[in-house]
Order: structure tokens, then C-alpha cells, then sequence
């Protein structure tokens, strides 16, 4: 994090930096540190894992001419260094940040294209008087940045960039609407007036008073001039998930454990990490839900025994889940509706009492067509062949009543009802439209008449329009799947990983999102990875050396939280007091009576409003933090906040860590 200083002296930069860093020190355990830079101020607090004691943050090249801060790694940075001493450059340390400053002098920009890891960083360049900000082309890591006076200030968080003095708090009105169909702030924008996110792929350079934006990668699909025959798709697959895998753990000589879910994908992931480590068990971790339609646990423990690895399981109930919102949700960096945040909490801060990396599946289904949906998708290809979009809107709802229903993650009888839902839509906004909590047409009856007026001309899906611009010819599934990407895989899912990991100063590294493997398995046709209705085909055929056969072909379950439940029982009180008539007019957001009737219809049990309400819920707690008169009173005590153990344990945390030790 940090800012361009505006002549406020050393003693007001410096009151600036510990207010941002104290808001973060969650992230960085390993110490903190502030300099500044021929104008421009730079704050990091660390999680280390290579070279910590001669890499320490921010780091300044040997020229002197650049200063750079980074969040997340590089994991070819030995390949790197070794190319950069070939060429005679001298360096320092064996850490991959001083690999990026090095790489910059000699490259410039041009060396994005060089780098592989989850990164975001900003460097300075005393010799042009540029500040570039760049994030890596998934979007693993965030960077927030907004203009102030004299400048630009920009942070990893959200809260810390709140906490500069010349940082707007306002809430962005159009930006909540996008919220509220997409589950997420989507980049470029975010939760606040005047706040930007820099888009995944992307880097944004001031100098001289001006802001640009650059694009260096950004997702493509289609075939590759000649499709490979699958057996050689599969070859190649697994040449490069393994270098995926491989490459995530050598970077770093510390220990790195699994989030081992029970499916197919962490499964697959843990399978090679063991193979890598065949002299000693890989730690892997896994929920088990008091809910049995939400639990995999079961399924978590096969895989552990087929691999042998040092299996460890955290049992969650409602009190754990609702304990997450009421200590955190308040003080959240931003709002997010995907209540899968919340087991995801508790596994990670479990598994920081072990290990300070995991690996995850994060990725797969995005990049294989492993949802429900894309297999749908296909589906209404072929049909809308032959029927109307009316008719087929009708035949997928009778479907969807006729299935056998339950109350777990997207069963076949449930995604068709919400795929009907956007039926005559376009296919890149089908799943949005079909899973939003809000669908744009009901943001009228839920927002106050004042508010509506700002929506004017307001699209949610622009960025998607945007990527999708340059690539015609594509399919309905290739047209869906680009749109999961651009904000469901993106904003959702490596929002939730970052955050649900960070908070406990864990590190979440996701091999299928490997940038070689997500650009092979792009260039293959749809049948190659979607086979007849069937998803991940490539992935269950190389698996299917490694794992059960039970784990290879089972459906995929997923990993989300009882939320229905949860409202009616453990958060009700909660739920009641922050959607409250007299809490919603304080807002003046969002129209009480609306708010109202979805509340009594759930806790009434007359249907089932969670999605809707959880979204509301999560954006409200943080509204209220965010327009309180007690958020201007902020802790600056750095050390103490930036140097404590991120693994001592809260009276939560203690029953999940006595919960693990049993299970061992």
C-alpha cells in the first residue's frame, strides 16, 4: 500500500502509513516496515516465503531508481533470477520481489509477460516519474487505488485505503446495483465513490497528474488451428497441471498443505502434491457440516487414505458459521454475497495453526465446465433448435418441479428452475440472471425513489460486453463460460479465497488457474472438456490414475453454507436488527417495506428469500461501519497490531483447533 505525498512532511506520511498498515496487519505476521520514495510513500506488512530477512518490504532496486511493494508471489522467480544473472545482473537476495525490480529496470512493463504467480504490486520509477499499479491476470490478488490530493493512494484492502485521509467515503449507488445482481464488486469499480479496483491482467500508470490504463492479458477462447485427438489433449493436460502443482510448491521451502474438499478437483490437486512429497504426508484439511446435505467430509477422508496424507477435519455447526459474521462482517473490506466465505473462514484459520500455504481446486470448474450450468447450457443449444424459447422456459420449470428436491448445493431439479429464469436472455448473462439475488428488473421495488434515479444507463454486464468484444464466433457454452469468468471466478470465488485466506495470514495458491494451463485448455474445443453432459472430461480421465473411482466420477456437491438456515436460526436476531425499518432508513438505501415482506416470508416459512436477504445482510453490516461516526476512530498502534501471531486461537478458533487434534 501506499501513496504519492503532498508535501505533508515525514511525520504526517508517516501517521498515514501506520493508520493504512494497521488496518491490514492481519495479512502480514512477519513484520512491517514503511520508506519513502523520491515522493511517493510505501507500507507493507509481510508473510514471507522466500529470503525474509534480506527481501523485507518496500524494496528498492540496486540502482536506487525503483522502489517496489508486492502482495502474493512469483513462483518461476529462480527461473527468472538465473536468466537475469545470466545477463549479468547482479542480485542481492534470493527473494522474488527484488527478481521484479530487476526484471522492471531491464524490461519495463514488457516483463508482465515474463512473470508467473499471484501477484499485485506497485513500483515506483524515479527515473520517468511513473507509479505503475499491476495486478496478475486471474485476479488472485486485490489493489484498490483512488485519486487524492496530491495524488494517488492505492492498498490491498479496501479498509486500509479508507483509512488515507483524502479517500472518499461514499457509497456508489451504481456500483451496488452490480452488487446486487453479481454478488460481488465487480473491477473496476468497488463499494466506494471514487475507489477502483485494477482490472486482473491489467496495469494503471500515473504520472504527471494523469491516470492510463494498460491491458497485457486478458481470457480468449476458441481451437487451436488443429485440435488434438484426446489422448494427446490429455498428455498435455497433465504435463501441465503437474508443472502447475510442482511449481506452486518449489517456490517456497515452506511446508504447504491441501483445502481438501472431497471432490474432484482439490482431490486431484492433493494427489500430486502427495506425489511430490512422497517421503512425508501432505496436510489436508476438510469441513464437515453438522448438515448432512452440505457435508463432504466423508468423501474428503476416502481421498486422504487412498493418498496417505495428514488428514485433518474441521467440524462446523451454525454457532461457528454465525460467529464469523458477527466478529467479522462488520469490519469486512467489502461486501460479498457468496456464503461459502464462511466455512472457508473457519478451515483456513484452522489450517494456519498448521501450515501458512495451501493449495485449493479453485479454478476447475470455470476452466473444465464443471458447473451444472454449462451442462444446461449445452442443452438449451441443442433445443432451441427445435423449440421456442417460451416452450423450453415451460418444459425446464415442469422439469424442475417433477425432480426430487432437497435443501443442499444445486441439484439438477434446482438449476433448471433458476436457468428458466434467464432462458430468453443472452447466453453470458444466463447464469448471472439465474443465480442473482436481484435480477435487474427488481431493483426498482427494493431501492428508495431517490436512489433508483442514480441507476440511469447503469449495465452490470459491461465488462463483460467488453471481453467478449474481439471474439465473435463463439458458442452459447464458450459465451457462458467467458462471462463465470470474467466476474463469478474472478470477483467471486478469488475474492472469497484471498480474503477467507488473509484473514488468517494464509496463503491460498490455485494450480488450475497456472497461466500456461488456463491458455492450453482455452485453445481446446468445448467437447474436449465438456464430453455429452459431462464436465471436466480431460480431469477425470488423467485422475483417473490417482484417485478412487468413486471420487473420479462422482457430481460435484460443492462447497457452500446452510444460509436458509442460518437466517431462521442462529443469525435471526442479527437479521432482524440490521434489516430493521428504523437501521434501513438510517441508510436510506433501501425501501423497508420491501426489505420487510422478504423477511417475514422466510422466517415465516412461506418460501425461500436467503439469497436475497443474505445479500442484504452483508452489505448493510458493512454499510453501517462504513457511515458510523466511530469508524473515524482507528488504532495506529503498528507494532503491536502488525507483529502479533495470527494463529492464537479466539474462544472459536480453540474449539475448531480441539476439533482437528481429535480428528488426528
Amino acid at each position: 500500500m501506499g501513496f504519492t505525498d503532498a508535501g505533508g512532511g515525514v511525520e504526517a506520511a508517516r501517521a498515514t502509513a501506520e493508520r493504512m498498515l494497521a488496518a491490514v496487519a492481519h495479512r502480514g505476521p512477519d513484520g512491517s516496515d514503511w520508506r519513502r520514495h523520491r515522493g511517493v510513500t510505501f507500507a507493507h506488512c509481510a508473510l514471507t516465503f522466500t529470503d525474509p530477512l534480506r527481501g523485507r518490504q518496500p524494496f528498492v532496486s540496486a540502482s536506487g531508481a525503483t522502489a517496489l511493494v508486492l502482495n502474493g508471489e512469483i513462483y518461476n522467480h529462480a527461473e527468472l533470477r538465473r536468466a537475469l544473472r545470466a545477463t549479468g545482473t547482479a542480485l542481492r537476495t534470493d527473494s522474488d520481489t527484488e527478481v521484479l525490480v530487476e526484471l522492471y529496470e531491464r524490461h519495463g512493463l514488457d516483463m508482465l509477460h515474463r512473470v508467473r504467480g499471484m501477484f499485485a504490486f506497485a513500483l515506483h520509477d524515479a527515473r520517468a516519474g511513473t507509479l505503475v499499479l499491476a495486478r496478475d491476470p486471474m485476479g488472485k490478488k486485490p489493489l484498490y487505488y483512488a485519486r487524492v490530493p496530491g495524488g494517488l493512494a492505492f492498498a490491498s484492502e479496501l479498509t486500509a485505503l479508507l483509512r488515507h485521509p483524502g479517500v472518499s467515503r461514499t457509497p456508489d449507488v451504481g456500483a451496488l446495483a452490480g452488487y446486487l445482481t453479481l454478488q460481488a464488486f465487480c473491477a473496476p469499480g468497488s463499494a466506494v465513490t471514487g475507489v477502483h479496483k485494477v482490472r486482473p491482467g491489467s496495469h494503471v500508470t500515473f504520472a504527471a497528474g494523469a491516470l492510463r490504463e494498460g491491458e497485457y492479458w486478458r481470457p480468449a477462447l476458441g481451437p487451436a488451428p488443429a485440435a488434438p485427438s484426446t489422448r494427446e489433449a490429455a498428455a498435455r493436460f497433465e504435463k501441465l497441471f503437474r508443472a502447475a502443482v510442482a511449481r506452486r510448491v518449489s517456490s517456497t521451502e515452506r511446508r504447504l498443505g491441501v483445502l481438501l474438499s472431497g471432490g474432484l478437483d482439490s482431490s486431484a490437486v492433493a494427489a500430486v502434491a502427495q506425489q511430490l512429497s512422497p517421503h512425508r504426508p501432505v496436510p489436508t484439511f476438510s469441513a464437515a457440516f453438522e448438515e448432512r446435505d452440505f457435508d463432504e467430509s466423508e468423501h474428503a477422508r476416502t481421498v486422504a487414505r487412498h493418498l496417505g496424507t495428514e488428514h485433518h477435519v474441521v467440524r462446523i455447526g451454525g454457532r461457528d458459521l454465525a460467529h464469523v459474521v458477527e466478529s467479522e462482517y462488520a469490519g469486512a473490506d467489502e461486501p460479498l454475497a457468496d456464503p461459502s466465505l464462511l466455512p472457508t473462514r473457519i478451515v483456513c484459520r484452522a489450517a494456519r495453526e498448521h501450515v501458512r500455504g495451501v493449495l485449493t481446486g479453485d479454478g476447475a470448474d470455470e476452466l473444465l465446465l464443471g458447473y451444472r450450468y454449462f451442462q444446461a447450457e449445452r442443452a438449451i443449444e441443442v433445443l432451441l433448435r427445435v423449440l421456442p424459447a417460451a416452450r423450453l422456459e415451460a418444459l425446464a420449470r415442469s422439469l424442475a418441479r417433477t425432480l426430487p428436491a432437497r435443501t443442499g448445493n444445486l441439484p439438477v431439479g434446482t438449476a433448471l428452475g433458476l436457468l428458466a429464469r434467464g432462458l430468453r436472455a443472452a447466453p453470458e448473462h444466463r447464469f448471472y440472471l439465474s443465480t442473482a439475488p436481484f435480477g435487474p428488473g427488481e431493483l426498482a421495488g427494493l431501492l428508495r425513489p431517490d436512489v433508483r434515479t442514480e441507476l440511469a444507463g447503469h449495465d452490470p454486464f459491461a465488462e463483460i460486453s467488453r471481453l467478449l468484444d474481439g471474439q465473435p464466433g463463439l458458442s452459447g457454452v464458450q459465451r457462458s463460460q467467458l462471462a463465470v469468468v470474467a466476474h463469478f471466478l474472478r470477483d467471486v470465488i478469488l475474492t472469497k479465497a484471498d480474503r477467507g485466506g488473509m484473514r488468517s495470514a494464509l496463503e491460498l495458491r490455485s494450480p488450475f488457474l497456472d497461466l500456461d494451463l488456463v491458455e492450453y485448455v482455452n485453445s481446446l474445443p468445448v467437447a474436449l472438456k465438456l464430453r455429452r453432459l459431462t464436465g471436466k472430461h480431460l480431469l477425470r480421465r488423467v485422475a483417473a490414475n490417482w484417485l478412487p473411482r468413486e471420487i473420479v466420477q462422482r457430481t460435484k456437491l460443492g462447497f457452500r453454507a446452510p444460509v436458509a438456515a442460518l437466517l431462521r436460526g442462529e443469525l435471526r436476531p442479527l437479521l432482524l436488527d440490521t434489516l430493521s425499518a428504523p437501521a434501513l432508513d438510517r441508510g436510506g438505501l433501501f425501501d423497508a417495506r420491501a426489505v420487510g415482506r422478504l423477511a417475514d416470508d422466510h422466517l415465516g416459512g412461506r418460501r425461500d428469500t436467503s439469497r436475497k436477504l443474505w445479500a442484504l445482510l452483508t452489505y448493510q453490516l458493512w454499510f453501517q461501519t462504513l457511515t458510523s461516526a466511530s469508524s473515524a476512530s482507528l488504532p495506529t498502534s503498528l507494532p503491536s497490531l502488525c507483529e502479533a501471531t495470527p494463529s492464537s486461537p479466539s474462544s472459536a478458533n480453540t474449539v475448531v483447533t480441539e476439533e482437528i487434534r481429535r480428528a488426528q
